[in-house]
């Protein structure tokens, strides 16, 4: 395996990891002689308003949450960019046990090369300009926002005898009652979490568990939640372990993912990798409301 990010082993605050027999890409970022760095950590961005952009920021290779993050997108035509918009990037965190990434979300009006120029600042004065590429999408090759969920039978309880077949989180956590099929047939609004604690590349699934466990208890019967471990047949012998059928139903390259899927089982938002519990949050709210 190997992380989406240039500077993945320095970025495990905000790298999504990529799962096997997949390929991602990601260009090396162009900066100034600056001990900061910064990329792009997404492994797929789509043609739509306001798309959530996350970014990781390092200072001699190690993360930092406390940097102040500007971006600017250019549509790309060989080289030379046309700007087309600018957002700043706040770092986002809460309930990820002090990882988390710098969120920016801007407008792509069309398929393509793009390019971001990002600018970050901290308080001991380190101070940085990347110039980093990226490929937007026309359609996701990961279902979308506003296209029906796959309807898809993960194992639950019901199916097992032993909860820890399906989730390598020790101990198990409690969002194995459900499948996809279940609450889409039920007609149950539902957060999706696909999350491997024990094998996760980026370090990031263990605290995105959390964080979504964090808002169970205040959505818990208004919100179906389901996690869905990324692999099977790791029990007794990681080594032999392989990807769950759901995953490649979903089409996933990396992990982790949530998924808001509204009562008519159509997708409302889609997160990769580390994702806080306050932005979360925020968009269980506008799809109950």
């Amino acid at each position: 395996m190997k992380a989406i990010a240039a500077v993945a082993g320095a970025l495990l605050l905000a790298a999504c990891g990529s799962l096997p027999a997949t390929s991602s890409s990601a260009s090396s970022p162009s900066s100034s002689s600056s001990t900061l760095q910064a990329v792009v950590v997404a492994s797929e961005l789509v043609v739509g308003k306001q798309q959530r952009v996350p970014i990781g920021i390092t200072d001699h290779n190690t993360p930092v949450s406390d940097a102040t993050v500007h971006v600017r997108s250019f549509v790309l035509n060989g080289s030379t960019g046309t700007f087309k918009g600018e957002s700043d990037a706040p770092f986002k965190g809460e309930g990820l046990q002090g990882a988390g990434s710098y969120v920016a979300h801007l407008d792509f009006d069309k398929a393509g090369d793009w390019g971001v120029e990002v600018t970050a600042s901290r308080p001991n004065g380190a101070r940085m300009t990347a110039r980093l590429p990226m490929n937007v999408l026309a359609l996701p090759v990961v279902p979308g926002v506003g296209q029906p969920a796959p309807v898809t039978h993960n194992p639950t309880v019901k199916d097992v005898a032993d909860v820890e077949t399906i989730d390598s989180g020790r101990p198990p956590d409690d969002m194995h009652q459900l499948s996809i099929a279940d609450a889409i047939q039920q007609h149950r609004p539902a957060l999706v979490i696909f999350a491997t604690p024990a094998f996760c590349t980026s370090n990031m699934c263990g605290p995105e568990v959390k964080a979504v466990q964090t808002l169970e208890p205040a959505y818990r019967g208004q919100l179906a939640f389901i996690h869905v471990e990324i692999y099977r047949d790791y029990k007794p012998d990681p080594s032999k372990r392989q990807l769950a059928q759901t995953v490649v139903d979903w089409r996933l390259q990396t992990e982790p993912w949530v998924f808001l899927i509204d009562s008519r089982g159509v997708i409302q938002s889609r997160f990769e990798g580390a994702t806080a519990s306050d932005e979360l949050k925020a968009a269980i709210d506008q799809l109950l409301h």
